[in-house]
């Protein structure tokens, strides 16, 4: 009965792929039309990291086109490396999930899937009150063990202040850049089981994250409140083309001079791009190196800058 109800709920994979499938049969909504599908959320708990991959169902198609590109290897196949896992720490508490693949099924196309995420609830979280969201974009765009665990352990260096909680979503990424489509279905997911305050959603991110945060803001123009993008990687396309749709949003942008992965220069033109259109940005100038961003997210005068504007 099982493998009759599987086979039932990948025929339009089956009808729609003709030779091999990814691993999510819901054909996500066209456009930037949300899809929204039954969450089967975990237990909420304020006290650990709640893994959430109620989305992975979802089939984006090729919307992460240098992914197929890249000819870059599935990383999520390697041992205690699947990022579906419900665990949240990949090195010393590693769970196999539990997937039922059809023979159809290949498994390196698993990038056209929706994000699995981490979510962290505020201390004393109480189900009726309303929350500002922060949704942070990793960066990276290769995965291991100890980098899966890093993720959520990172999450505790973010400074929340008592006296406004918020709640922070951080999904894990397959492919290269982030995808606008799959973050908005995750701010509706959430949005279906929390009480969110819609006018307070924050995005930031390290890196290919910083990237992907001017990516998905800039599609994405009325959704945050403000953006903070850190050492955003300059390739594969500058992401300065980007500046006018996203001049109407306030941005703390980051970027340490001495970073030898990430652009300084590329940085530096957007701000310069921005400062003419944009009243509300900030170019916070560091010399971190390629790191050195949790002493910007644990630092209290950056946060409450963030947490102090309204869409």
């Amino acid at each position: 009965m099982k493998n009759f109800v599987s086979l039932i709920l990948f025929i339009p994979c089956l009808l729609l792929c003709q030779e091999e499938c990814a691993p999510c049969d819901i054909l996500a909504n066209p456009g930037k039309e949300i899809t929204r599908i039954k969450s089967d959320w975990p237990t909420l708990s304020s006290k650990n990291v709640i893994r959430i991959n109620s989305l992975t169902s979802i089939n984006y198609g090729d919307d992460d086109k240098y992914w197929e590109l890249s000819e870059r290897p599935a990383w999520w196949k390697n041992e205690k490396s699947d990022p579906w896992s419900p665990t949240t720490n990949w090195v010393d508490n590693y769970i196999e999930p539990s997937q039922d693949f059809l023979d159809c099924i290949n498994d390196e196309l698993r990038w056209k899937c929706g994000y699995s995420y981490n979510l962290k609830l505020p201390e004393n979280f109480k189900k009726n009150k309303k929350y500002p969201l922060v949704i942070f974009l990793h960066g990276g765009v290769r995965e291991f063990p100890r980098s899966l665990t890093w993720k959520v352990k990172n999450l505790d260096n973010f400074y929340v202040p008592e006296q406004d909680p918020y709640v922070i979503a951080a999904p894990i990424k397959l492919g290269i850049d982030w995808s606008p489509k799959r973050i908005i279905d995750i701010i509706e997911d959430i949005k279906l089981n929390l009480n969110i305050d819609v006018n307070r959603i924050y995005l930031t991110g390290l890196s290919m994250g910083g990237r992907g945060t001017i990516i998905v803001a800039a599609e994405l123009s009325n959704t945050f409140a403000a953006i903070m993008p850190l050492s955003p990687h300059h390739t594969p396309y500058s992401y300065v083309s980007l500046a006018e749709k996203v001049s109407h949003i306030p941005i703390f942008l980051h970027h340490s001079t001495n970073d030898k992965t990430s652009k300084f220069s590329v940085a530096e033109n957007m701000y310069n791009k921005l400062r003419k259109i944009n009243d509300n940005v900030v170019f916070d100038i560091r010399n971190f190196g390629h790191s050195g961003w949790n002493k910007i997210y644990s630092n209290p005068k950056h946060i409450e800058w963030l947490l102090s504007w309204k869409k």
